[in-house]
Parts: C-alpha cells; structure tokens; sequence
C-alpha cells in the first residue's frame, strides 16, 4: 500500500510537470506563430513599398520616353502605373493601419506624389503643345525629383522602408528567440518522454492485473446501458403515444361540440323566429345574445380544428413565390370590405421552400390581423417583404408582414402565439386567439422561427423564417 501510494504521488507529480510543459511549449509555438506572422506582415509592407518606389520610376521613365520620342504609348504607361500606385498605398495603409506614425509617413507620401504626378502630368501636357523641336530646359522642373523643393517622394520611400526594416530586425529577432524557446520545450518533453515511458512500463503491469476486473464492470455496465435503451425506447413511445392521443382527443371533442351547439342554434333561432311577438325586448336581447354566443363557439371549435389539422398535415414540400401569394391573399380578404381603401406592398422575388397550403394559411393569418386592426386608422397601410437576418437569425430571410394600426405592448408578446390569449377585446376587434398560435405551428413545423415587435398605437411588424430547404414533415 505505502509503494502504491509513493507510485501515485510520483505519477501525479509527473503529469502536473507534463502539463506544465505542455503549457509552456503551446505558448511559445504561440509566440513563435504570432512573431512570424509579425515578420512576414513586415515583409509584405516591404513588398508594396518598394513596388510603389519601382512604378514611380516606371512612371518617370516612360515620361522622360514620351517627351524624347513622343509616343503615345509611353503615356499609356505612365496611367498605367498611377493606376498601380494608388492600389499599392491602398495596401500599405491597410497593412499598416496598427502603426499610427506610419500611416502619417503615408499619408505625407501620398501628397508628395501627387504633387510629383502633377509636374509629370505638366510635362506630358507641354510635350503634346510643343510644335517644334523639344525644349528639354522648360521641361526640367517638372522633371526634378522635387518640383517643389521639399522632401522627394523617393525620400518619404525611404522613411517607410527604414522603419520597416526596423521592425523587420527586431521581429527577426523575437523569431529566433521563440524558436530557442521551442526547441527547449521540445528537449524538456522529450526527456518527460522517456520518464513516463519507464513509468507506462509499471502501470502495464498493474493494468494487465485488473484487466479481468476492468471486463467485468464493462460487462455490467453494458448491460445497464441496455436496459437504459430499452426505458428510453419505451418512454419514447408512451410520449407518442401520448401525443396522438392528445390530438385525436382535441379532434374529437371539437367534433363532438358541433351537435349540441347545432341545437341550441336551432331552437334559439325557432324562438326567435317563432316567438318574436311573445317576447319582450329584454328577451330578444338575450336570444340574440345566445346566438352571437353559437356563432362565436363555431368559430373556436372551426379554428381549433384548423390547429388540429396543422399539426397532422403531411407536409408537401415545393418552391413558392411568397410575393404573388401574399398579393393574391390581400385581394381576397379585401374583397370583403370592397369600400375601404388600403394600401399594401409586396416586395417582389420573395421565394420560399415549403407547403403551399399552410404556408397560404400564414399569410391568411397575419395579413387578416393587419386588415383588422389597421381598420381604426385613416391611412391604412400593409407591407409584405423579407430582409437578410442578423444576429441568431444570421444567413436566413426574414420575412415580415407589418402595419400601422393599433400595434400592442412588448410586454405580453410571450402571450400573443398561445391559443386563446388575446391582447385586444371582442369590443374593439373581433378574434377567436386562435390565429397566431396556429401561424407559429405551421412556421415551427417548417423549422422556423417567429417573433414580432410593436409599440401600441404604432402599428405591428409579425417576422418569421423558414428552413433553407426541404425538410423531413
């Protein structure tokens, strides 16, 4: 037992030595990477430096070229390497944008060619003027190196590439110093190595003792895994058990409901018929009460099927155009309120992967609610359209239907996808709760996502997404 426990503490001393070194060795390849990245990022400043200096002595010898032979191909050159140039220090401010005092040096360098260009550009100018023979005197000051006299672009050039070289020096040497430093790691594990391997020799030893305990246990836990299989595999079928149940239950009841509600819409509508000259006004009232109540009882028991049905639809998978669908849909519903005037966009080329039929049905949904509660509003306007997500929603489309009607408070929006919850009275816009609940099944069973935002009295903007492709029903 003292030998076993001598054992362990060595063993465990040596891994907390390994770990050690395996931390120092992962940062100094770390370093090791970062300074060469550092040297090859100087490198590359280096590069384009000393490409700007070569096309700006190409640009001055094509123009000398151009003013000796006068031909035009030679100032083509001469664009050419503008061209060039103005790329290059593109480059050189992006890969120097971490070095402020450079990127001053650039900014300097830039005014000096431009101004150096303008001499040169002076010079192709009275070239092209001169009728008679070349008066090189005249062209000299453009030609100088400065045509001003301050510092020469191939000055600041000079500025830039010292200050790099001096980088370069110094991350040549932060290179060299991470590469001793890795190499000492190396030297460190290896060493570990051959320790751990003597140690590996005695645990073999010690492992191929418990061997038979070890295929033991794993016998016995293969066997709890199984039965842990098998409770899982029958959990799973309980729960769908369950949920069909539960479906043909909701099913079921709702059609259960229609007989007894036929009822009391016939006789409430007998007496009303019937007895209208034996009932007082009082009494009226409530047989018209009773049938509004019939009515609306109909109208949950028809949308509580309807959500019935989204969740046992098979889905039928094609390509639709949610902008002629959602068009065609608005037609439709405005077509009952022929009178009232409203204006709705549909932005165009808005494709979608998914069912037809349910897919119409959202539309149905959140374009009916936008015509319902923008029916207060003298302006009403409806917009259909879809935006690249952010966020989470990142790589998607978004598509949205808002409004401007009466809009709802953030603060009950967890309440607005739950089946008979409603934010606004039957007083003030009719609705049987079952809308949205069912638009946000259709989108989940579409492996989608919605939400919405709004500000009361600002109008609503309803968003969803639906899968990339087709997707298994």
């Amino acid at each position: 037992m003292r030998t076993s426990g001598w054992y362990r503490v060595a063993m465990f001393g040596a891994m907390i030595v390994v770990l050690l070194n395996t931390l120092f060795a992962v940062k100094t390849l770390h370093t090791l990477f970062l300074v060469q990245g550092w040297r090859a990022h100087t490198l590359e400043v280096i590069t384009h430096t000393r490409a700007i200096d070569l096309e700006i002595s190409q640009g001055n010898s094509a123009v000398r070229a151009y003013l000796l032979t006068g031909y035009p191909s030679y100032v083509e050159r001469f664009h050419q390497a503008k061209g060039t140039i103005d790329s290059e220090l593109v480059q050189l401010q992006k890969l120097t944008i971490d070095n402020p005092a450079q990127q001053n040096r650039i900014l300097y360098l830039k005014k000096r060619i431009l101004i150096k260009r303008a001499a040169l550009e002076t010079a192709v100018a009275m070239r092209s003027g001169m009728a008679g023979p070349l008066d090189m005197t005249a062209l000299q000051p453009s030609l100088s190196d400065s045509p001003d006299g301050l510092p020469s672009v191939y000055y600041c050039i000079d500025r830039i590439e010292e200050e790099e070289q001096r980088l370069l020096n110094d991350r040549t040497r932060e290179v060299h110093h991470a590469e001793v430093l890795v190499w000492v790691s190396f030297f460190s594990a290896s060493l570990l190595d051959i320790f751990l391997l003597a140690a590996a020799a005695e645990l073999l030893i010690r492992v191929l003792r418990d061997r038979q305990t070890l295929a033991d246990r794993a016998a016995e836990i293969a066997l709890l895994n199984t039965d842990l299989e098998k409770r899982v595999e029958l959990r799973t079928r309980e729960l769908e058990s369950s949920n069909k149940e539960l479906e043909a239950f909701s099913y079921s009841v709702s059609h259960d409901l229609r007989a007894p509600l036929r009822t009391i819409d016939g006789f409430s509508l007998a007496l009303q018929e019937d007895f209208a000259d034996k009932l007082s006004g009082e009494g009226q009232d409530y047989i018209n009460r009773v049938r509004a109540g019939v009515q609306r009882m109909g109208s949950l028991i028809d949308a509580l099927l309807q959500l019935s049905r989204v969740t046992r639809t098979e889905l039928q998978h094609e390509d639709i155009d949610l902008s002629q669908m959602a068009t065609l849909v608005f037609q439709e519903l405005k077509g009952a309120e022929p009178a009232r005037s409203v204006t709705f966009t549909a932005q165009p080329g808005l494709h979608a992967n998914g069912d037809s039929r349910l897919l119409r049905n959202v539309l149905e949904n959140l374009i009916g609610n936008a015509l319902k509660f923008t029916s207060k509003v003298s302006d009403p306007q409806i917009e259909f359209g879809g935006r690249p997500g952010t966020g989470e929603l990142a790589g998607k489309t978004v598509y949205f239907v808002q409004d401007n009607g009466a809009g709802f408070d953030m603060q009950y929006v967890d309440r607005l996808f739950t089946a008979f919850q409603r934010l606004h009275g039957d007083r003030d816009f009719k609705g049987s709760g079952i809308g949205l609940a069912t638009v946000s099944r259709i989108i989940r069973r579409h492996h989608g996502s919605m939400g919405a935002f709004s500000e009361p009295g600002k109008g609503a903007n309803f968003y969803f997404t639906l899968a990339d492709g087709p997707i298994a029903g």
